[in-house]
């Protein structure tokens, strides 16, 4: 019996780890894959089981052991990306900050830049790295209001520990106080010793 021990291992290692081991054991000969995450043995299970074959899983704690017979084969071409998206790790906010100014993204046409400023803001969530923070300054204050196309995008950043930030003076100017929908209401003291500290600044 082949043991291959997939402990410590992210998706989709031990998906390939166990692929590769059943094209060099022999026929009926036993595979056992020993993981330590729950999604990775969902994933190996459900990998094996369309392709066939009829894993057994034991559990002893928090340790998993997967036992299979090769009983056929399987393609080298057989996709394995698929069986894995489930297990990737939601992006975790790190240390740069996103400046937004105005409820536009860039100079020009104004209403492309409205659409643009939507489709960033729409896709942040999916970023590999989150900004720690999103400061809204100016008209980019209206894009934290009930009335914002963006407000759901926002809300799953704030949930995604994204930390919004408004400027208080900005929507007392632009009468908003009562329609802020996301985020918390700052000074310009706060927004300046987030600005500073940041690794860097984007400004869309």
């Amino acid at each position: 019996m082949k043991i291959v021990d997939a402990q410590g291992e992210p998706c989709p290692k031990p998906l390939i780890l166990t692929k590769k081991a059943l094209a060099h054991i022999a026929d009926n000969e036993t595979l056992e894959v020993i993981m330590d995450n729950e999604i990775s043995v969902k994933n190996v299970t459900r990998f094996l089981t369309d392709n066939g074959f009829s894993p057994v899983v034991r559990a002893e704690g928090e340790v998993f052991h997967l036992f299979v017979n090769k009983t056929g084969s399987i393609s080298q071409n057989a996709p394995v990306s698929e069986y894995c998206d489930v297990c990737t790790p939601a992006p975790k906010p790190t240390d740069y900050v996103i400046s937004i100014q105005r409820d536009t993204f860039g100079d020009g046409a104004q209403e492309l830049g409205k659409m643009l400023l939507k489709a960033f803001i729409n896709t942040l969530s999916e970023a590999s790295s989150l900004p720690k923070t999103i400061i809204f300054i100016n008209s980019g204050i209206l894009l934290v209001t009930k009335y914002s196309p963006v407000i759901d995008a926002l809300t799953k950043l704030q949930e995604q520990g994204v930390s919004i930030l408004v400027c208080g003076a900005c929507v007392d100017y632009y009468d908003q106080n009562n329609n802020i929908a996301v985020g918390e209401i700052s000074n310009m003291y706060v927004i300046i010793e987030h600005l500073s500290s940041a690794s860097k600044v984007i400004y869309p």
